[in-house]
């Protein structure tokens, strides 16, 4: 299945597990570490949009 397939909230766990499992910033340089498990989804995934510099981020910049 792909993000444009799921509702929203599907949606903003598929890309936090995106950026969690893939980002180099995360798993590679650390420069970011993961977000708290109890952090709500979209506040994560905005965390990641606007902070992740790898070629994982989907953000233009």
């Amino acid at each position: 299945m792909q993000p444009n397939e799921l509702n929203e909230a599907d949606r903003l766990k598929w890309n936090r597990s995106y950026f969690e499992e893939g980002c180099a910033c995360i798993n590679v340089t650390k420069v970011l570490q993961p977000c708290r498990t109890s952090m709500p989804d979209a506040e994560a995934v905005e965390f990641y949009e606007r902070n992740c510099s790898c070629t994982r981020n989907y953000i233009p910049r």
